[in-house]
């Protein structure tokens, strides 16, 4: 398990199962490092509408494999899900 930073100080943990489900996702295979990256300086953050415990990172990559994305980095009770 790693822990990392985010943008407002918290520490935020990223279990070794929860990276790995995450970069199996093909448009995600080289994007690895920029979960951090996105989580300490985001482009934005937003409270999700349906639970107030949820806050979502966004960052907007014009070129991945699969054209310009938004990496949304989603994180509840200071885990990333």
């Amino acid at each position: 398990m790693k822990t990392l930073k985010d943008c407002f100080g918290h520490a935020v943990r990223l279990t070794d199962e929860r990276r790995a489900h995450i970069l199996e996702h093909p448009e995600m295979k080289d994007l690895g490092a920029e979960i951090e990256r996105v989580l300490l300086n985001p482009q934005l953050v937003r409270r999700s509408l349906s639970d107030e415990a949820v806050r979502l990172f966004y960052e907007f990559y014009a070129q991945t494999i699969v054209g310009g994305k938004w990496l949304c980095v989603v994180v509840t009770d200071h885990c990333i899900i």
